[in-house]
């Protein structure tokens, strides 16, 4: 979100200020509007045949789908170089340590899709609005990340109520509705389809 205005901020002494070329405080009011106002430009754009493009807030996804090697590397450059032309309008940064490629055909590895000069990493996990999906899709990796959260959770809630407190029934099964329950039914909507009895 770009603006040009005088930010001030009263301190002991005086108030101070600063000119403020971009951005929008995180939790503002408005700043959700002024996102999907400057989003919506790149959702404008023509995607290449083959791709698909998806965000929530500022988490991008582009799902590209192509019977060759060769079209799968055409089609995501060619997607990446029109979001790139975005990003270099409006300046929101993109963390390249974030930015992965994923294939669903096996351990290809698709050398050569690039953000500018720099390389995209393939990663056999990656991690999508909390939701860890791996390359087979049988999110054993998201399953074990959940476990490994609910035994934390579990030891936490064992400090808190303490060996000699006595919590009751009925507040242990609501300390576990509200924290324990969440954190293991998270987004369980999409990766739960595929679950067996093991």
């Amino acid at each position: 979100m770009l603006s040009n205005r005088k930010v001030a901020i009263n301190t002991t002494q005086v108030p101070e200020k600063w000119n403020q070329q971009q951005g929008c405080p995180q939790g503002s009011c408005t700043g959700p509007i002024f996102w999907n106002l400057l989003a919506d430009e790149v959702f404008l754009q023509d995607c290449p045949q083959g791709v698909k493009m998806q965000a929530f807030v500022d988490d991008f996804i582009f799902l590209v789908i192509a019977w060759t090697k060769q079209e799968v590397k055409n089609l995501a450059n060619k997607a990446l170089q029109t979001f790139k032309t975005w990003t270099d309008k409006h300046k929101p940064e993109i963390s390249l340590d974030k930015s992965h490629y994923q294939t669903r055909s096996g351990p290809i590895w698709y050398s050569g899709i690039k953000w500018g000069q720099n390389s995209i990493k393939r990663a056999s996990v990656i991690k999508y609005l909390g939701v860890l999906i791996d390359d087979k899709l049988n999110f054993v990796a998201h399953l074990s990340a959940i476990k490994n959260k609910s035994l934390l959770l579990q030891q936490g809630l064992k400090k808190v109520a303490g060996t000699s407190w006595e919590l009751s029934k009925n507040i242990r099964r609501h300390l576990y509705l509200t924290v324990v329950e969440k954190v293991i039914l998270y987004a369980s909507a999409e990766w739960a389809f595929n679950i067996t009895a093991r």
